[in-house]
């Protein structure tokens, strides 16, 4: 069934609620599970702990977060970072967090090594419950928590946790990802480019990620039944990962796949203008316009007016 999506600035209610894969593949394109411990100087541990869920936005596509704030029936919209012009949905309360966040991941887990980040975050959630964090017993489980998260986290364990969970083989995955999730997590993190020279236009959808989740780039592969990975390596190896670029890229060109995929599941924020721009362009190109003067100087119109170039007003 096609979604409709409204195009306005802020995108504040498509026609439908979010979907719970759609808030995974959000979250695992652009949220967080963040700790925080501030020294007090009060109490036996004299240590404070905050604990936050959080999905960021631009401020011109805060309307998804709205979503996500009607999806989980609490939290809040405030401003993230007004140097990047961010800003955040986010669940702090520790009660709310066990009764909302963590059923919700526990159904449906991040598919991206960010779910070795919700183990950890929900370890200490836990204690806390509890107050063990209290004591020093417990502070100093959750440090020993915190040591290994986040960054801490080693590459390997990463790597690891998406080939074994996504099933990696042979250059091959078995798990089958969720289209909603593909949705949210697209509407994150994927990028429609054309590329334009004297001669040629090459439209392509393209998405990175850190290569210790390379697995996930391998699952989108088989989803599209299609596209690339650069660069090119043994991707079972897990040195050869190492070895590879920091970001690997998968890129898919079949222009017909990716506009069946997108008119069915619509991008959640204003990255669906950029869809319907760059859709724009390869009705062009499919005609045979980019060929004539006038054509040309459309395409390029619309090109320089996309993505980073977009006006925030729009």
């Amino acid at each position: 069934m096609e979604t409709m999506v409204k195009t306005n600035r802020n995108f504040t209610k498509p026609n439908i609620s979010l979907m719970p894969w759609q808030v995974t593949g959000l979250t695992d394109g652009e949220g967080s599970f963040v700790y925080s411990i501030t020294n007090t100087g009060q109490g036996l541990t004299g240590k404070k702990i905050s604990l936050e869920f959080k999905v960021t936005q631009k401020t011109h596509s805060e309307g998804v977060l709205y979503e996500l704030k009607e999806y989980f029936g609490c939290g809040s919209v405030v401003i993230d970072n007004r140097k990047t012009d961010t800003k955040k949905f986010h669940i702090n309360s520790l009660n709310l967090l066990l009764e909302k966040v963590i059923p919700h991941f526990e159904e449906y887990p991040c598919l991206t090594s960010k779910q070795l980040n919700y183990k950890d975050w929900k370890k200490i959630c836990l204690i806390m419950i509890k107050k063990e964090h209290l004591s020093i017993e417990g502070m100093e489980k959750i440090n020993e928590i915190v040591s290994q998260m986040n960054k801490n986290k080693s590459f390997e364990d990463k790597y690891n946790h998406c080939k074994s969970f996504l099933g990696l083989s042979e250059s091959e995955v078995k798990y089958n990802l969720p289209p909603h999730w593909v949705q949210g997590f697209l509407t994150g993190e994927g990028l429609f480019y054309n590329y334009l020279n004297d001669t040629t236009i090459n439209s392509s959808l393209e998405l990175g990620q850190n290569s210790h989740d390379v697995a996930i780039l391998i699952a989108l592969k088989k989803f599209f039944e299609g596209g690339y990975i650069k660069p090119k390596y043994n991707f079972n190896d897990l040195e050869e990962c190492k070895n590879s670029r920091s970001l690997n890229r998968f890129v898919l060109r079949n222009t017909k796949t990716i506009i069946q995929f997108v008119d069915q599941y619509p991008m959640l924020t204003r990255k669906h203008l950029d869809y319907i721009d760059w859709k724009k362009v390869v009705d062009l190109k499919n005609q045979g316009l980019h060929k004539t003067e006038k054509g040309l100087a459309l395409i390029n119109e619309i090109v320089s007016k996309t993505n980073s170039k977009r006006d925030c007003n729009l």
